[in-house]
């Protein structure tokens, strides 16, 4: 059974990520692993104190599986009650920053995608300010939801992809042919280029642009005077469920987040974002 890893810190905004999740995996027929990680606790010599620390880590490790196991009935029971039976959830803990175990998570075959919450700002604010967020994302396999507090967390009827042609870009749009068609959203790739600017390099285009023509796919393509915002102003104009990008060296968020001026407008920014990471083929 394919499976969405949710990972949880026990917040508020972590808790309303895990219903979105919830009605994802319901549309996909998939199931959920809820995973929570703690800080790693060094082991200290007998003689400075060791048996204490020792213990604390195991009392903290024993409580965040309690914890899990609460998160996991609740779930459950929500699922009763908005889908009407009782999906998959497994819950799972371990030791170590998210950076640290994201890779090897994502690598098992039966994860799909990751979901996680905002702490605050909007989605694309954590992949600049948000340390947790920013490791997932440059060290996981596997795409990557973002969902803030205030995102609608309903299964999105239609995402938005901006690209950039980079050769990222091409999996990932095969990823979202794929999953528009299990979750019924309408798929609305979209290039957007600053007015006045000069294109030297047309092989990367005319490489994705094949890939679309072979696949029955299409792309807008937009000027705005300033990119950043006009990603923004994009997603308004189309009713945007949800925002999509590839995460790598010439990606699209690479060109954005190389600007100091786009932080207010992806401050600002509330909509849950799908992050295609430099890891995933």
């Amino acid at each position: 059974m394919k499976k969405i890893l949710v990972l949880t810190d026990f917040t508020a905004n972590a808790s309303h990520a895990a219903a979105a999740a919830l009605r994802i995996a319901a549309k996909l027929d998939a199931g959920i692993c809820l995973y929570h990680t703690l800080p790693y606790i060094p082991l200290i010599p007998i003689d400075s104190g060791g048996p204490y620390v020792a213990e604390t880590a195991n009392m903290l490790f024993e409580d965040s599986k309690e914890r899990l196991i609460q998160e996991a009935d609740k779930l459950r029971e929500v699922s009763v009650m908005v889908m009407g039976h009782c999906l998959y959830i497994e819950e799972r803990n371990g030791e170590g920053s998210l950076g640290d175990v994201i890779g090897d998570l994502t690598e098992e075959p039966d994860i799909e995608m990751v979901i996680m919450g905002g702490r605050s700002g909007g989605a694309l604010e954590h992949l600049i300010t948000g340390s947790n967020t920013a490791a997932v994302i440059r060290k996981a396999r596997k795409p990557v939801l973002i969902i803030p507090m205030n995102a609608i967390v309903n299964v999105p009827e239609k995402v938005v992809f901006a690209t950039d042609f980079g050769t990222s870009d091409i999996p990932a749009v095969s990823f979202l042919h794929n999953l528009a068609v299990r979750l019924g959203f309408d798929l609305d790739i979209v290039h957007i280029i600053p007015r006045n600017e000069v294109v030297t390099g047309i092989g990367a285009e005319v490489a994705f642009r094949n890939y679309l023509v072979r696949h029955e796919l299409s792309y807008n393509q937009v000027q705005e005077t300033d990119v950043h915002k006009g990603v923004q102003h994009y997603c308004e104009e189309n009713s945007a469920s949800l925002l999509a990008m590839s995460h790598g060296e010439h990606s699209f968020i690479a060109r954005m987040f190389g600007h100091s001026e786009s932080r207010a407008m992806i401050a600002d920014q509330r909509l849950a974002v799908l992050v295609f990471p430099p890891g995933f083929k």
